[in-house]
C-alpha cells in the first residue's frame, strides 16, 4: 500500500512566469517523482467541504509533506507551520535565487533551478532525502526547540476552536436585524454560491455557517477558474475577493468578464478595507451589488439575497 504525500503549494498566479497553469504542471511533476518513490500525491482542493479543516487532516495523517516554498505564498507558509508543529517529514523546495527565512534554513530545504532540468534535479534531491529520511530525523524547527515532543492535543485544539467560532457566529445571526434585500423567484432557487477567492480557508467559518442549511458553495481560486464554474453551473450569488495573487484588481477582472457574459447575478465584493477604498467604486460602477467588509455584513447579505 503506498504512502501518503501530501504537497503544499499555490495554486493561482504568483509571478508573471508563475502563473495556475505552471503550479498545476509543478505538482504533476512532484508527483510523479514521489509515486515512483512509493508515496500516493495529494495536493488542497477546493469545493464544498470543510475547508481548514481538510488541509488540517491531510498535513497531520499524510506520512510526508512537500512545501513549495517559491515566490513565498501566505498560504504556504502558513500550512508548513501547522506541518512543522505537528510532525515531522517535510521536504522543503525554494527555487534558486530565492532566500529561506533563518528560522528555517538548517532544516534541509532543497533549491531548484527552475528550468529545462527541474524534473531531473527534484527527483534526484527528493530521492536522497527520502533515501536519509528514517521517521525519527527532526526535521522541524518547532520540534526540535520542543526537544522533540509534540502536543498530540494540537489537532483537538484547532478543532475547538473551530467550533467555538462556529457558536459565536451562529449568536451573531440570531442577533442580526433581517432586512430584505433582492426580490427572488422562489420556484427558480438554487441555493447555491460560487465564491472566488485565492485564500478560501478565511472563508470557511460563513460557508460552514450557510452549508449546514443546505446551502452549496462552489469555490473557484482565480478569476478564470471563476468564470469557468459560471458557465457550468447555476447560481444565486456570486462572492469574489479583489485580490489575488499578484493582481490586486482581480475582482474588478472577474466582473468585467461575467458582464461581457451577460450575468444578472447579484455580485458582492468581499474585500479588505484598504482594497475597498482603492477599488469600492470602480466595482460600484460595474454594476457589484455590494462592496463590503467584515463577517457580519457578508452573511446578512447572504441571508436577504438568498431569502433564508
Amino acid at each position: 500500500m503506498n504512502k501518503k504525500c501530501f504537497v503544499i503549494m499555490p495554486f493561482s498566479k504568483t509571478t508573471d512566469k508563475h502563473d495556475e497553469e505552471y503550479w498545476t504542471e509543478f505538482f504533476y511533476t512532484i508527483e510523479k517523482i514521489m509515486g515512483e518513490n512509493g508515496f500516493t500525491c495529494i495536493r488542497s482542493e477546493v469545493g464544498p467541504y470543510k475547508l481548514f479543516t481538510n488541509i488540517v487532516h491531510n498535513i497531520e495523517k499524510s506520512d510526508m509533506v512537500v512545501s513549495v516554498l517559491t515566490d513565498f505564498n501566505a498560504n504556504v507558509w502558513y500550512e508548513l507551520g501547522i506541518r512543522h508543529t505537528l510532525k515531522v517529514g517535510t521536504i522543503m523546495l525554494l527555487q534558486e535565487g530565492q532566500k529561506a527565512p533563518f528560522d528555517i534554513s538548517d532544516y534541509g530545504i532543497i533549491f531548484y533551478k527552475d528550468n529545462i532540468g527541474l524534473e531531473r534535479q527534484l527527483r534526484e534531491n527528493i530521492g536522497n532525502y527520502l533515501d536519509k529520511f528514517d521517521g525519527n530525523n527532526l526535521d522541524s524547527p518547532v520540534i526540535c526547540a520542543l526537544n522533540g515532543s509534540v502536543n498530540t492535543n494540537t489537532k483537538d485544539s484547532i478543532e475547538k476552536k473551530l467550533e467555538d467560532m462556529q457558536q459565536l457566529i451562529w449568536k451573531l445571526v440570531e442577533e442580526m436585524p433581517r432586512n430584505k434585500g433582492v426580490e427572488r423567484n422562489k420556484s427558480r432557487k438554487q441555493n447555491r454560491i460560487l465564491w472566488v477567492d485565492d485564500y478560501p480557508i478565511n472563508n470557511e467559518a460563513v460557508i460552514n455557517l450557510f452549508s449546514a442549511i443546505d446551502i452549496q458553495f462552489d469555490i473557484a481560486i482565480s478569476t478564470k477558474q471563476g468564470i469557468e464554474m459560471y458557465k457550468q453551473g447555476v447560481y444565486d450569488l456570486i462572492i469574489t475577493d479583489m485580490g489575488r495573487g499578484d493582481e490586486s484588481d482581480a475582482g474588478l477582472s472577474l466582473i468585467k468578464k461575467l458582464n461581457k457574459l451577460g450575468c444578472q447575478i447579484p455580485i458582492i465584493v468581499y474585500a479588505s478595507s484598504s482594497a475597498i477604498a482603492m477599488y469600492g467604486e470602480d466595482a460600484i460602477q460595474l454594476g457589484a451589488y455590494a462592496v463590503i467588509n467584515g463577517i457580519g455584513n457578508i452573511i446578512s447579505l447572504i441571508y436577504d439575497i438568498l431569502d433564508v
